[in-house]
């Protein structure tokens, strides 16, 4: 059973709406074009764990405050059996593992040990569970989820899964015949609870609506839209087709995600799409959706 779904964190969508309305510096582009991939394969162990039949609880993306300290976990795994925290890896290409660090083969550069983060959130997550006084073994695992991965001198060690090696973890998962209690339940819905939004430890751009390109933007590849037929857009790049309510909807969506202090009126909408769809239309796809406040030209949406 998903306690708690995943989503695409907000850093993630600011960078994402700034990328088609602005050029990105390297150092930023570098971080979108990063994160975007960890999420995507985030996602493709989502789509795997969802074959589970095994009585289970499954929390994902928890963003947790221990002890003054901040405790990120992919996915949490709560069976009969205990807690397992899986720290999700979706590195492409070569690796070497020597003297407990991770190198990139052909340049030998060192990054980051999945095994220090894993241990952290493990150690954090102990304490917590401690202080809600719950007793089940916690477990750790390091997942590598993209096919295309190699670890050179990789030991032979519990804690990493390769990605020959996850259908065989599914399948021993499902073997379990034994039930959750409501101690596990509690604990899963505690942990639900704690649960502190990603606003909080996000590092953004600085940006001005000024400064950003205007106009309609497709949302599947972020390329600009031109009306195509009727009341039909086509993206320039990728070919996407999107009715004028779904496109506009969009580019509001995106405005209220960059702008949120600002009130979202017809005439600034308009603007913001860049003078290329009319107010009316604006207009109605605001009112359909949004509340109206306000008085006379002051009126905004909410």
């Amino acid at each position: 059973m998903i306690m708690k779904e995943r989503e695409l964190p907000i850093q993630l969508k600011v960078l994402r709406a700034l990328n088609k309305r602005s050029i990105l510096l390297n150092p930023q582009t570098t971080s979108l074009d990063y994160r975007m991939k960890g999420y995507e394969g985030e996602c493709q162990f989502d789509a795997a764990m969802k074959s589970l039949k095994c009585d289970c609880l499954v929390l994902n993306d928890l963003m947790l405050k221990v002890n003054g300290q901040t405790c990120q976990i992919d996915t949490l795994l709560i069976t009969p059996m205990g807690a397992t925290i899986y720290e999700v890896k979706n590195y492409e290409g070569q690796f070497v593992y020597s003297d407990d660090k991770f190198k990139i083969r052909s340049t030998n550069k060192e990054i980051s040990n999945p095994l220090l983060q894993l241990n952290r959130s493990m150690n954090l997550l102990r304490q917590l569970m401690e202080e809600q006084r719950v007793s089940f073994p916690l477990n750790g695992l390091v997942v590598f989820i993209n096919n295309r991965f190699t670890l050179f001198q990789a030991p032979v060690a519990d804690s990493f899964i390769f990605p020959t090696m996850l259908s065989y973890h599914l399948i021993k998962l499902n073997s379990m015949r034994k039930s959750l209690n409501q101690c596990h339940h509690r604990f899963a819905e505690t942990l639900k609870q704690l649960h502190v939004s990603d606003t909080k430890f996000v590092t953004l751009p600085e940006y001005d609506f000024q400064d950003l390109r205007k106009g309609p933007f497709c949302d599947v590849c972020m390329s600009e839209v031109r009306l195509n037929h009727g009341r039909k857009w086509k993206c320039r790049e990728c070919g996407a087709e999107a009715v004028s309510h779904k496109v506009i909807l969009d580019q509001i969506k995106d405005f209220r995600l960059l702008f949120p202090e600002k009130k979202v009126q017809t005439g600034t909408i308009y603007e913001w799409c860049g003078k290329l769809i009319s107010k009316k239309s604006i207009r109605n796809v605001l009112t359909k959706h949004f509340e109206l406040k306000g008085e006379s030209k002051a009126t905004y949406y909410e």
